[in-house]
């Protein structure tokens, strides 16, 4: 295995990171967040999968995923409301060190109800169970 410097790894990660920017800072994708932050909290979840997720409704809005850019659902172990991400990946040989670069994008939540301890490192939901969650379809309670 080829020995890569922090340098490199480093470089190499700001350059994917500008092309995420890049594309989340378009006018176009900009739109079509705040479209989705003036929905009430719960009625977010069901925009991303109708409009986030949907080739046909980003292209309706203008907006076209550059090639390499995923956007995906995601949930994470701290239980962040996080409604989805937008994901590069690096190239194969930095697998080892470090597979992606994203952005998240989450529902508001107040910053002390999220762990920082063994917690946030607990097992993320499935991403069903948390959008029913965020969705209030599935509540915790018995």
């Amino acid at each position: 295995m080829k020995t890569i410097s922090k340098h490199e790894l480093s470089n190499t990660m700001k350059e994917n990171y500008s092309d995420l920017i890049n594309f989340v800072t378009t006018k176009e994708f900009k739109d079509a967040f705040s479209d989705m932050m003036r929905l009430p909290q719960m009625d977010r979840p069901k925009y991303v999968i109708d409009v986030f997720l949907n080739k046909e409704a980003l292209e309706a809005k203008g907006i076209k995923t550059p090639e390499g850019i995923l956007i995906q659902r995601s949930t994470f172990g701290d239980r962040r409301p996080t409604l989805f991400c937008v994901k590069k990946w690096l190239p194969k040989k930095y697998h080892h060190l470090w597979e992606n670069v994203n952005i998240t994008f989450d529902n508001p939540y107040d910053d002390n109800e999220i762990p920082r301890d063994e917690k946030a490192w607990r097992k993320p939901l499935p991403t069903e169970i948390q959008y029913g969650m965020m969705t209030g379809m599935l509540t915790d309670s018995s």
